[in-house]
């Protein structure tokens, strides 16, 4: 039997040592570590370990089991990030699995912060070093759900967990497949990051299409409480109203034409501003 960081194998108890203990499969010997204990040790006793390298890359056990198991597939958490080398992400025991830069992105804003969590599996490097591997494609799609059509217009909370051409690849906490579309971002979201998100649309696999844009009335609503904060800082008036220019009024508010005669019409009707030779101004409440 291959003993190789990664699998759990059954090893017995040769003897007792400083630091911890040393088990053997009558050939090999590995160290357990006193702070991979668990419970009593007797020698000759047979311990169910599992195998990972220490930070001195000795190939050591632990009676405590990881996050990850075999072949399968675990949402790990970020602890740390190394610039130039990659994340470290925490498995459940002493040592943190690490995650290599070539499996992240160029671009090092999209890098998951400490908090964030992603899908990963066992790989190991050249040298045969335990690390993690980034799980993308068919296998998350054999994790997944279909999602019903009455998911249309609600809100699913989810991780981003790849990037494709034109958005990015959303697993839900329902375990629905999600697709973020670059016209529906307000910002680029980050690989590992929770993000709660409104479904637009349900296909017909069962797949959804999700924006991070809140609904017409619900922005309508939020851009008008934006004009009303901006006049009242400025003495209850703007110099912008239905007819200002397009490129001013994004300049000024980052709003599109289109939302901000919205937000208008909206105070409008509610009775709350009066326009008169360019201006907008606030009513005065009765």
């Amino acid at each position: 039997m291959e003993l190789k960081p990664g699998f759990t194998v059954t090893l017995e108890v040769a003897r007792k040592a400083k630091f911890g203990y040393f088990l053997t499969d009558g050939t090999t010997d590995i160290l357990l570590h006193d702070n991979d204990v668990e419970g009593d040790v007797e020698i000759e006793q047979r311990l169910e370990v599992f195998l990972y390298h220490d930070h001195e890359n000795r190939l050591c056990a632990s009676m405590k089991m990881p996050i990850l198991q075999g072949e399968q597939i675990a949402w790990l958490e970020v602890v740390s990030i190394k610039i130039g080398h990659g994340i470290f992400m925490y498995n459940g025991i002493s040592r943190d699995l690490f995650l290599s830069i070539d499996e992240l992105p160029y671009d090092r804003n999209l890098w998951p912060k400490p908090g964030d969590k992603l899908p990963v599996s066992y790989t190991w490097d050249k040298k045969g070093r335990l690390m993690a591997r980034l799980v993308k494609g068919l296998p998350m799609e054999e994790q997944s759900v279909k999602a019903p059509d009455i998911m249309m217009n609600k809100e699913v909370k989810g991780r981003v967990y790849h990037y494709l051409d034109e958005g990015a690849a959303i697993f839900t906490d329902d375990k629905y497949l999600a697709y973020l579309h670059d016209n529906e971002m307000i910002q680029e979201p980050r690989y590992g990051e929770e993000l709660s998100v409104r479904v637009i649309y349900v296909r017909e696999d069962g797949r959804l299409n999700v924006t991070m844009h809140p609904l017409r009335s619900e922005r309508q609503e939020s851009d008008a409480e934006k004009l009303v904060r901006y006049m009242e800082e400025r003495g209850g008036q703007m110099p912008y109203w239905d007819k200002s220019q397009p490129e001013d009024i994004k300049h000024r508010f980052d709003l599109s034409k289109a939302a901000f005669k919205r937000a208008l019409g909206k105070l409008l009707k509610e009775g709350k501003i009066e326009q008169k030779d360019g201006w907008t101004h606030l009513k005065e409440k009765k």
